[in-house]
This record gives C-alpha cells, sequence and structure tokens, in this order.
C-alpha cells in the first residue's frame, strides 16, 4: 500500500543518469534548446531558486505541462468531479462494510483538509479521491515549507502567462480523472485506503523517503519507492508508463517546433521508460544541469 500511496503522492514525484530534474533537450534540428523539469507537485517553491530553474525558463517560448493550470481552479475541481463520484451501490460504507469505521475516521481527521471533516462525510466519494486527500495531507507533514497556495507546476504555469508565453497541455483533466479515479478498481482503491488509515506510519515513511530523494534529485529512489506492489503491478503502468508514451507521441513535434519549458512529474523522467531515456532513443542530445 505504501507503494500506492508513494504514485498517489507524486501526483500531487546523485549519480548516474537519473540524478537531476532539470534537462536541456536539444533537436538533430537547428532549432533553440528546450528544457525539461521533474516536479514534485507537493515541494515548497523554494526549489524554483535553489535550482537556478528561471535561467532556462526565460529561454523558452511556451510552457508544457501534465493538464492546463491557468484553468480556474473552480472549473477544474468541476472537471474532476464526476471521475471522482462513486456509483450510489459502491458508496465508501458499502465497500468498507466489516471495517471499523470509527477507528479508520480517527485517523482520517489528523489528515483531513478541513478541521472538522470526518470520513463520513465523503460517503459518495470514490475511496481513492479520499486517499488522496490523506497523502496530501501526510506530505505537507514530511515536506517542511509546502505552501497549497504555492504549488510549484502553477507557478511555471502563472509566470508563463504574465510573460506571454504559449502554453499547452499534454493531457486534459478529464483524462486525468479517468487514469486515477476509474481505471483501479473500487475494491482495491477501498483496500488501499484502508491500509493507509491503519498503518499510517508506512505511508508516512514513504512520504518521508520519496521527499529525500527528490531533495537529493535522485530519480532512482523515488522510483524503487514509488514501484507498483507485486499484487497490483497495473497501476504502475497505468499511471505512469503508458501516459509517458502518449507523451512521446506529441513531445518531439513540441520540442522541434517551439523551444519550451517542460514541467512533469519527476518520475515520469526517470528509469528506462521514462521521458529522458524515450527523447534520447529518438536522437535527442540531453544534457543533466540540476
Amino acid at each position: 500500500m505504501k507503494k500506492i500511496f508513494s504514485m498517489i503522492a507524486l501526483l500531487m514525484v546523485c549519480g548516474g543518469i537519473n540524478a537531476q530534474i532539470l534537462y536541456k533537450v536539444e533537436s538533430k534540428n537547428d532549432t533553440k534548446p528546450s528544457y525539461v523539469f521533474g516536479s514534485h507537485h507537493l515541494s515548497p517553491i523554494s526549489v524554483v531558486e535553489e535550482s537556478g530553474v528561471m535561467d532556462y525558463f526565460n529561454q523558452t517560448d511556451q510552457v508544457v505541462g501534465e493538464i492546463d493550470l491557468t484553468i480556474d481552479p473552480m472549473a477544474l475541481s468541476m472537471a474532476l468531479q464526476p471521475y471522482m463520484m462513486a456509483p450510489a451501490d459502491s458508496t465508501l460504507s458499502v465497500l468498507l462494510q466489516g471495517e471499523n469505521l470509527d477507528s479508520l475516521n480517527a485517523q482520517f481527521v489528523k489528515w483531513a483538509p478541513m478541521p472538522g471533516m470526518q470520513l463520513q462525510m465523503l460517503e459518495p466519494l470514490k475511496p481513492l479521491a479520499v486517499t488522496t486527500m490523506i497523502a496530501a495531507g501526510m506530505s505537507q507533514e514530511v515536506m517542511p515549507g509546502f505552501d497549497p497556495m504555492q504549488q510549484l507546476d502553477s507557478y511555471f504555469f502563472q509566470t508563463g502567462v504574465k510573460d506571454n508565453k504559449k502554453i499547452l497541455a499534454l493531457e486534459t483533466p478529464e483524462y486525468q480523472g479517468e487514469v486515477l479515479f476509474n481505471l483501479t478498481p473500487l475494491t482495491i482503491q477501498a483496500e488501499s485506503l484502508v491500509e493507509m488509515l491503519k498503518n499510517p506510519e508506512d505511508a508516512l515513511d514513504a512520504a518521508r523517503k520519496l521527499s529525500e530523494s527528490y531533495k537529493n534529485r535522485d530519480l532512482d529512489a523515488m522510483l524503487e519507492v514509488s514501484k507498483a506492489d507485486e499484487k497490483h503491478p497495473e497501476f504502475m503502468e497505468l499511471i505512469l508508463y503508458k501516459r509517458n508514451r502518449n507523451w512521446m507521441e506529441k513531445l518531439p513535434s513540441i520540442i522541434d517546433e517551439t523551444p519550451s519549458f517542460i514541467v512533469v512529474g519527476a518520475l515520469h523522467l526517470a528509469g528506462d521508460q521514462g521521458i529522458i531515456q524515450a527523447l534520447k532513443d529518438q536522437g535527442y542530445t540531453l544534457t543533466p544541469l540540476y
């Protein structure tokens, strides 16, 4: 379960090829370079200054991300809401039948996004929607300096708008909603939620390891922490590898046509199925910068 938590925490993430989170990408064509930045979605904004990333950001004409974060937050929430709602016959109390709901709620309130929120109030939601809330709360505890009002990915989009850069998304919110909430069976979602609430220290340990690995820019370590457990290997395929392949159908033309600053979750850069290796395989020259 803590491995599934690790993937969620990143959807909200020295030495060798996978020891960097910022790369220059040079095409075989005579075009200006683009840059790829691996984000931890719950990282403090101080990463911007520490990495010197804005020096490279300012050399580009376009900001590319997983989804368009210039969308009004309310509109984004409304786009995701239908995917987070459970069928009438599979609400939380139905899926958690046989569990001690009072005991689970006692843990939930420690990580709830708002004071006074109770697990029972989230009855219509799919378990993974609840797990995502808890994961964000836990990650804030182990990621000092994180401010929900200053998210790292959003910072690049907001700055891009101010600088009159083009904005481009690799996915729609609706596609992310489908991947996150519809493709994992509800029984597995419920199992993961129960395990997280019964064993919060395991989840916190995973969050600490991810935080430390990201600060060390060690993508290999992040990938190892985040690998799906053997019972449900399809989770990693759906949420990471398949999306990498989808993005690689778009990124070459994006890079060749417009010098772009590409910001995606750091795990999408890692490993032999990551976009760094995929770009190299297509003949691009990648230079690690940070």
